[in-house]
């Protein structure tokens, strides 16, 4: 029962980490997943398996955090935000801030926008933790994640907008 058991993990695992692998890296996946063929002991390839899950997760972390300078700035721009929001005296700034800065990081770095996202959206949770000021949100807590909405609507503006232009042919200027 219990090789029956690390046998099935093992296999879920596997699966864990071709999905998980970007595309340019799944040939290694697969390499991997028919070594565990030639495994006769349940243990050894529930072992394998998971060296695979921490080398895909390791693989997704430096796709995912490669693009150092996008980072910084929009950790700049949601910081920004956040304090504009901490110091109004309504939300509409934060709005259109969020909306704004997540149009920018869409258009700029389309790749897993949906980072830019939660990035921005959880700035503002971020700094009222690290700074203990709560501001206008010392009544209901909760409110502080409200954020993610207009980040999400800039974010989709963002996509939206770089799609359509693609609909248009670019022509060098001056010529």
């Amino acid at each position: 029962m219990q090789e029956f058991l690390a046998n099935a993990v093992a296999r879920c695992l596997n699966r864990f980490t071709l999905a998980l692998l970007p595309e340019d890296r799944r040939a290694w996946g697969h390499a991997l997943v028919a070594e565990q063929q030639g495994i006769t002991n349940g243990l050894e390839r529930l072992t394998w398996a998971a060296g695979g899950i921490v080398m895909s997760v390791n693989e997704l972390m430096r796709a995912l955090f490669s693009d150092r300078p996008t980072w910084v700035t929009g950790l700049a721009l949601g910081i920004t935000s956040a304090l504009v929001d901490l110091h109004s005296s309504t939300r509409s700034p934060y709005i259109g801030l969020l909306c704004a800065f997540g149009l920018t990081l869409a258009c700029w770095r389309p790749k897993w926008a949906w980072r830019w996202t939660f990035l921005l959206g959880l700035s503002l949770p971020a700094v009222v933790l690290a700074t203990n000021n709560w501001g206008p949100y010392s009544v209901d807590r909760f409110d502080v994640f409200y954020g993610l909405v207009p980040s999400t609507l800039g974010t989709l503006a963002g996509l939206a907008l770089r799609s359509v232009s693609s609909w248009f042919p670019h022509k060098p200027v001056g010529h």
